[in-house]
């Protein structure tokens, strides 16, 4: 296990000579304790008192002044620079970071509901994520500041991170011109979700997708099962020359619709959804992939994170704790990912709590 060299290259912000733990320790103690079903720092300091000869004999914590309280644990997540913590993190995953040629990455934000003040609607802290599909790992976030939005905060996660080679989905709210040309210029591809906030590009698209889609390269996925049934069509054009819309948008060199056809419990509803991309492949199965995968990180990421690790529950919300945290959660959720014994996520960290073998097995993916 590799977790201690990784937090080490953490730069402790507190005063030198006046600390009683040491940073590493109080960062393994986190991350243990978030794996192993705990919800909040009282939770992590009752773990680590119970499970003290584990953390010490053996993964190798000092603790020489005994196990941090639930208020220094939480005073280090809320003052450690979310960078620091993040580089760390990418370290121990580094063959996966720095390897992201034809992989598919997606970029999505997340409201944090439990910040939601009292008789408002708007979540104080939303993180916009990257989440690699294939490996099921978010290895870079940026909190959006509260008087900006993703479009802004979207270019600067793209500035963190390697991304050359890579094809990168964004929904609608990335249908931006300048967001587009950081693609491009960072030697990626793109799949952008177009809506009519698009004004005459999103009418010329639509329009000649819905006249032509007849005579364009489709492909379908029917699926079946309990009590529903739902079938996807997805329509291919690259020939772009009646579109003059489309010129003004950097290597744009397809156009998509996809129309849904859902069935449950005998109602029929029906959907399309446009999309344009970078990509030149003929196959529109391809993009058919790159479209279903994009819901990967609703499924994968951000439902584990409310329902499994009950993110929105947490209302803590000053200063970096609540990113912190949520970049904890889920480097968490990568490790317990990576394990590979057959239950539930939910299970995993439970028996991770009791069993001091099975979370050293998860540990040894760090």
């Amino acid at each position: 296990m590799n977790l201690q060299k990784h937090f080490e290259k953490v730069r402790d912000f507190r005063v030198k000579g006046r600390c009683y733990h040491s940073l590493t320790d109080i960062l393994v103690i986190i991350l243990c304790g978030t794996i192993a079903d705990c919800s909040d720092f009282i939770e992590i300091y009752d773990y680590a008192k119970d499970k003290k000869s584990f953390l010490v004999e053996s993964l190798g914590l000092f603790l020489l002044n005994g196990i941090p309280s639930a208020d220094t644990l939480w005073r280090v997540m809320r003052y450690l620079k979310s960078d620091e913590l993040e580089k760390s993190l990418q370290s121990c995953a580094a063959d996966i970071f720095l390897n992201v040629e034809n992989k598919h990455l997606i970029i999505d934000g997340k409201a944090l509901r439990g910040t939601i003040p009292k008789g408002k609607k708007q979540a104080l802290i939303q993180v916009v994520s990257l989440w690699l599909e294939e490996d099921k790992l978010s290895f870079a976030q940026i909190k959006v500041n509260k008087k900006s939005n993703e479009i802004t905060a979207i270019p600067k996660l793209l500035d963190k991170v390697s991304i050359e080679g890579s094809i990168i989905s964004i929904d609608a709210i990335a249908c931006q011109k300048e967001i587009i040309e950081k693609i491009i210029s960072r030697e990626a591809d793109y799949l952008i979700a177009l809506k009519k906030n698009q004004g005459n590009l999103y009418e010329q698209c639509s329009e000649w997708l819905l006249k032509h889609k007849k005579s364009l390269a489709s492909s379908s996925q029917l699926d079946i099962g309990h009590g529903r049934g739902e079938e996807r069509k997805i329509y291919l054009c690259q020939d772009l020359r009646f579109l003059d819309a489309t010129e003004a948008w950097k290597e744009l060199n397809s156009i998509i619709l996809v129309e849904n056809t859902r069935i449950i419990k005998g109602k029929v509803e029906k959907s399309q959804r446009f999309y344009i991309s970078s990509l030149k492949d003929e196959n529109p199965e391809k993009y058919a992939k790159l479209v279903r995968g994009h819901w990967g990180i609703e499924n994968g990421l951000h439902w584990q994170l409310d329902i499994t690790f009950k993110e929105d529950n947490s209302q803590i919300k000053l200063d970096n704790g609540a990113l912190n945290l949520n970049i904890v959660r889920k480097y968490a959720l990568f490790l317990l990912s990576k394990e590979e014994t057959k239950i539930s996520i939910k299970r995993k960290r439970k028996k991770a709590a009791r069993d001091d073998d099975f979370l050293s097995s998860i540990l040894k993916y760090a």
